[in-house]
């Protein structure tokens, strides 16, 4: 969650030494409200930036209108994030969507004055913006009216991340956090304290309950996974790995991104254990030959660096241990040894590989490749301490050969 202070306030001063006092209480995002850009001008998004460069900055115009213009204006001032009203018209929201991407910031549309909240949330979700506010005004909560009457639906409707705001305190928060919201907005109940630092704080504690909560399940999902890929692994895969790693002349290891780290650590570990190992790309990596052995690292087997690493080696006469979790994709299908690595279970994401890896509708917490790369890393982990065994190699020969110049 995020905890973002509205000051909708008249007096610059004003403004700013409350938003210094929300900031020591820990607030993430300083919004710079309409009040105050209507007495200020962009001069106020502007001062608030130069004083908070380690904040993001809202600047709350809710535009209705010349979309492109504002944001613009916006972006020039110092502002982080651009509000427009959901009842603008669709233009003016593309064109905002559209000047926003253009100078890296975002734009968040406010659903004040939406009859049908659910519907227009999941058409500005199809225009590109980055964040939906569910806001019950000031004149509606004089009227009785709350923003959780709309907010669980629209949660449900859309997948960007929804902000809420409208008459929330220290009681009302934990239900709007329940319900889903991740921008938690809050004016009043801090800007109107007798201790804004202090409020501040104790809504900043109220988050740590679900951010430990998101934490431990992250984990016990990735615990989970590699426990399933422990009982998964098969050992004429693994056995094939060892014999050929025991009999290559030299060991070259290629991951992409994240799995070529986990590489790069699988290499220095067999560096300590005196196998003669390199790390495709660095620039004292010699050339492939005859004898030797290339481990491919890549979840999808369908990398294209690594795949035509994998068919470079076989044509020099090398060998290819994959590690993927598809047997039958393009690298599984040239190497010589496949130790299959599960990722995600099928039922989890969606069935095309590209649409895995750029939409976010998993059920897991663990983002992407993650589960994957964590799961090659504790079975690399495990290969190290099998190969301990076979060599007799302790600990302490391994620190032997552990860098001194650092």
């Amino acid at each position: 969650m995020i905890l973002q202070v509205a000051l909708d306030l008249t007096d610059i001063e004003q403004a700013m030494s409350i938003a210094e006092k929300a900031a020591h209480g820990g607030a993430h995002w300083l919004e710079v409200g309409t009040p105050l850009i209507k007495k200020e001008g962009m001069r106020a998004v502007e001062l608030m930036k130069r004083r908070f460069p380690d904040r993001k900055v809202v600047a709350d115009l809710k535009t209705m209108d010349t979309g492109a213009l504002e944001v613009e204006m916006a972006v020039r001032h110092g502002a982080d994030v651009v509000s427009i009203l959901g009842v603008a018209d669709d233009k003016t929201i593309k064109d905002a969507v559209k000047v926003a991407k253009r100078y890296g910031i975002r734009v968040m549309v406010d659903l004040i004055g939406v009859k049908d909240k659910v519907a227009r949330a999941k058409q500005l979700e199809k225009m590109g913006v980055d964040y939906i506010l569910v806001h019950t005004g000031i004149d509606e909560q004089v009227q009785g009216k709350s923003p959780l009457e709309d907010l669980e639906k629209v949660v449900k409707a859309v997948k960007i991340p929804v902000a809420v705001a409208g008459g929330l305190n220290l009681e009302t928060i934990p239900k709007v956090v329940e319900m889903g919201a991740t921008i938690i907005i809050v004016g009043g109940a801090i800007t109107k304290a007798k201790d804004p630092e202090e409020t501040t704080r104790k809504i900043i504690d109220l988050f740590w309950g679900e951010y430990m909560l998101t934490i431990k399940k992250a984990m016990r999902d990735i615990m989970d996974h590699i426990n399933h890929v422990v009982d998964a692994l098969k050992l004429e895969e693994v056995r094939g790995m060892i014999d050929a790693m025991i009999g290559a002349n030299k060991i070259f290891i290629y991951g992409a991104g994240r799995s070529g780290l986990v590489g790069k650590a699988f290499a220095m570990r067999l560096m300590h254990l005196d196998f003669n190992v390199y790390v495709v790309g660095e620039t004292i990596t010699p050339a492939f030959g005859e004898g030797d052995l290339l481990i491919a690292i890549s979840g999808s087997g369908e990398t294209k660096s690594i795949v035509d690493a994998a068919e470079i080696a076989k044509d020099q006469g090398g060998k290819v241990v994959a590690l993927t979790s598809y047997k039958n994709s393009t690298l599984g299908r040239i190497s010589d040894v496949v130790v299959t690595i599960p990722g995600r279970a099928k039922t989890d994401v969606p069935t095309d590989y590209i649409a895995r890896q750029m939409l976010t509708e998993y059920k897991w917490v663990a983002p992407m490749g993650t589960l994957f790369e964590d799961s090659t890393m504790i079975f690399l982990d495990g290969i190290i301490a099998l190969l301990m065994a076979t060599f007799q190699k302790t600990e302490k020969d391994m620190k032997k050969k552990h860098a001194t110049l650092e």
